[in-house]
């Protein structure tokens, strides 16, 4: 799929810049008649497109291959860079409906979630736990999954995924601090003065 999606926002850009640059003085065409222009198009200029014109381009091409989840992941990206992270969302959501298995898309709507909320709640939690189940070598990915466990209280867990990812970071890498500012962020380990997170206890059946 990112092969497919790195080819399809190029195709899309150079179609932008063919509109913008390519034949300003000649009368409008067809856009089928322009397709065929696209690779050669995609290789001269492909970051003269605007974002806005991108997204149009990949809501079209979802109209004409609706079961296909690169357009709207391709939407989700130019969203996020837009700055429109519910937006966004939605369009990750929408292309996860379509290959609910595909990891880039999973990791970008699990980072998008916490960025805009500033927590790891149950959802993405889960999409975290994907995504490190399909790229265990990410170690950032494997270290929010288990807080967001360690904060629904599964504390045994979340501190199994942390031994495991601690004892394959560097020593002096820059992983350790990040892993660091997250326990603290979340009370895990509270700088002096800052009160010890809870975290949820399951009732008692």
């Amino acid at each position: 799929m990112q092969t497919r999606a790195v080819v399809l926002v190029a195709s899309l850009a150079a179609l932008g810049a063919y509109w913008i640059f390519g034949k300003p003085d000649m009368p409008d065409e067809p856009l089928d008649a322009r397709i065929g222009d696209l690779e050669t198009l995609a290789q001269r200029d492909p970051n003269s497109m605007r974002i806005d014109q991108i997204i149009a381009l990949a809501q079209k091409r979802a109209q004409e291959q609706p079961n296909d989840p690169v357009p709207h992941w391709i939407m989700g990206k130019m969203m996020e860079a837009s700055n429109n992270p519910g937006a966004a969302v939605l369009a990750y959501e929408s292309a996860l409906r379509r290959d609910p298995k595909n990891i880039e898309t999973v990791t970008d709507l699990a980072d998008l979630r916490f960025k805009m909320s500033g927590q790891v709640d149950p959802a993405t939690t889960q999409l975290y736990q994907q995504s490190f189940a399909a790229q265990p070598n990410n170690l950032r990915i494997g270290y929010l999954a288990g807080i967001g466990l360690w904060l629904q209280g599964k504390t045994s867990e979340a501190e199994g995924i942390w031994a495991g990812i601690d004892a394959r970071a560097p020593q002096n890498g820059p992983e350790r601090q990040m892993f660091a500012a997250l326990r603290q962020m979340f009370g895990i380990d509270p700088s002096p003065g800052q009160p010890v997170a809870t975290v949820e206890t399951p009732p008692k059946k």
